[in-house]
């Protein structure tokens, strides 16, 4: 069966997909993603669900219509950014507190929809520290910054928006966020607050918005993403159905036997977001 095969089954479907090794990679949008995308569209409702916290939902719609020629509304943008303003926990931690930022000028947005007090440049005078947007070569003078102070004041909430450890970059695994906020945390031998797939929070999270838009997810609900760990999690947590992404993301040189035992079956997998390639059932 191919994947247009599979869609046509979903009747009045509901449609979740994910965008790093999905939609695109480094090297751009991956051939046919587009085209899979907006057929999707057409047969049911159609949401990106992200960890995608380095852009606004706003920058993302904007990026997707110009660079990969999709076409969606931000209010069809699930992104774990946005569990700092709406997941309850993290909102009543950082309601009315000064906020020290790390990410993007675009993803500064999220934090500005929660209730904060401000954001200061002064880890000194921060009340929270959040990690939503960090690559290597900002790493090396953040991380060791962030420690130190973490240390000094045991007591700071420190909350990493993006639990996405690696992205796939031309052949190889590139650190981003989750990786750095990892670091920090065995540095610091406390636990930080985390938010995005494969967590519970995150599964939450689609479920509410869905419900903004008067849906519940179900069986007929079929979620795509490259990483396995997140399928099987959204799988579990909303009791969808899901597609693994195998050959355009993270686990591209990994054994599958050694992945799916380690991390359960997904309900289908396909090498790539492609409406003419084969779906593996399991």
């Amino acid at each position: 069966m191919k994947l247009i095969d599979l869609i046509d089954t979903f009747k009045k479907g509901i449609f979740l997909v994910d965008a790093s090794g999905v939609l695109y990679s480094s090297n751009g949008f991956l051939p046919e993603s587009n085209k899979t995308f907006t057929y999707l569209q057409s047969k049911g409702k159609t949401f990106l669900a992200s960890n995608n916290s380095y852009h606004y939902i706003n920058d993302i719609a904007n990026n997707l219509n110009i660079e990969g020629q999709i076409n969606i509304s931000p209010t069809h943008i699930i992104s774990s950014g946005q569990g700092l303003a709406k997941d309850p926990k993290i909102k009543k931690i950082l309601n009315h507190k000064l906020v020290y930022f790390i990410g993007t000028p675009s993803g500064q947005q999220y934090i500005l929809d929660a209730p904060i007090k401000g954001i200061t440049n002064s880890l000194k005078k921060a009340d929270v520290i959040i990690l939503a947007g960090l690559n290597e070569s900002q790493a090396k003078n953040t991380i060791p910054k962030i420690i130190n102070i973490a240390k000094t004041n045991p007591n700071i909430p420190i909350i990493c928006c993006n639990k996405d450890h690696y992205i796939r970059a031309h052949n190889r695994l590139q650190p981003v966020v989750g990786y750095f906020a990892q670091e920090i945390e065995n540095n610091i031998n406390r636990p930080i607050i985390w938010f995005g797939k494969p967590l519970k929070n995150f599964s939450k999270l689609v479920k509410n918005q869905l419900k903004t838009q008067k849906l519940i997810p179900n069986k007929n609900t079929l979620f795509f993403d490259d990483n396995l760990e997140n399928v099987i999690a959204m799988q579990k947590h909303l009791t969808i159905s899901g597609c693994w992404i195998k050959d355009t993301g993270i686990f591209y040189n990994q054994n599958e036997n050694d992945l799916i035992k380690k991390y359960g079956k997904p309900s289908y997998s396909i090498s790539s977001f492609n409406l003419n390639k084969t779906i593996t059932t399991y």
